[in-house]
């Protein structure tokens, strides 16, 4: 030891009471605040888990709900591919089945379909008994081709006319070919 010095002078510092005690307020406070947001993450997981866990379980149910067959609409009768190809696409056979349908539901029956040269989207329908056929595309409804192609036969017989053909590929009009 040096002259002139305490052994409290060596120590660092010299702690009060009071001090002590504000040391071990902060140290709880710590501790309080770790533990709080311990319990924060945890319920945040937990919200996340169960959230996740709900969403599942609703996808499962959607999948799970059976779903009415989709009707398969077969064509019965021949159709004719001009392009010589004798491919025929799935849609315009669709289509056509459709068709065959729709014009029975009018009293009418399909009695061929041909595919035209150089063509993807449209058809040509033949009705029995019926003079003129129709150009039809594909795209459109085909409930609405069918009424507006009945609309025209009604048409041509009461003004008395003969056609080749009638167009009826846009929706609420029809053209004729005499």
């Amino acid at each position: 030891m040096k002259i002139g010095k305490t052994i409290v002078s060596e120590r660092e510092k010299a702690i009060s009471e009071s001090e002590r005690f504000q040391v071990r307020k902060k140290e709880e406070k710590r501790k309080k605040m770790s533990i709080a947001i311990f319990f924060a993450v945890i319920l945040l997981i937990v919200v996340v888990v169960a959230g996740l866990l709900i969403n599942y379980a609703n996808e499962r149910k959607k999948n799970e709900l059976v779903l009415p067959e989709e009707k398969v609409y077969k064509p019965s009768v021949q159709i004719i591919d001009e392009d010589g190809s004798g491919y025929v696409t799935d849609k315009i056979k669709t289509a056509v089945g459709m068709l065959e349908e729709d014009f029975q539901d009018f009293g009418y029956s399909v009695l061929k379909v041909v595919v035209p040269e150089n063509t993807t989207r449209e058809i040509d329908v033949y009705l029995y008994g019926v003079e003129p056929y129709f150009k039809i595309h594909v795209d459109r409804n085909t409930y609405e081709s069918a009424e507006d192609a009945v609309r025209m036969i009604n048409y041509l017989d009461r003004v008395e006319k003969t056609a080749k053909y009638v167009d009826v590929r846009i929706a609420g009009r029809a053209y004729y070919k005499v």
